[in-house]
């Protein structure tokens, strides 16, 4: 007497698995991560601590809020997106740096607005992300 077990559909299986591999290697993961960050990316311009007359400097002017950086990251097949100021940055706008965390000095305190803005905005950004991709996996 011999036990078997049959398995079907699983053409279907190796169907959604090519899809995904194509859809890994086009740009549709860094479209929907860009699409995704949005809502967080917006409320941190929003909620950026702002003074009257703005920054000029050497590579423009106008508020550090109007110049968050937004940088698309690949790395060994991982992706992700960031915003925001990196510790290292010379950038005209790298006193940002000091107002989300603060100085040693207590006359300056953190204002962590860019943080506050990924709390608030996770779950809105995650269902984004994740509804994009269901779509163009076509589930």
């Amino acid at each position: 007497m011999a036990a078997r077990l049959d398995f079907d559909g699983l053409d279907a299986i190796v169907h959604d698995l090519g899809k995904m591999n194509e859809l890994l290697n086009s740009t549709m993961i860094d479209d929907a991560l860009e699409e995704a960050i949005t809502p967080a990316y917006e409320t941190a311009k929003k909620t950026a601590p702002k003074d009257k007359k703005g920054h000029r400097g050497k590579y423009g002017e106008g508020h550090m809020a109007d110049h968050i950086p937004l940088i698309l990251v690949r790395d060994n097949g991982f992706r992700s997106i960031e915003y925001g100021w990196e510790k290292s940055d010379n950038s005209d706008y790298y006193y940002a740096k000091f107002v989300e965390w603060g100085t040693s000095n207590e006359n300056y305190p953190k204002q962590p607005f860019l943080y506050k803005s990924l709390s608030k905005n996770k779950v809105k950004c995650f269902n984004i992300f994740s509804e994009r991709i269901r779509k163009e996996l076509g589930l």
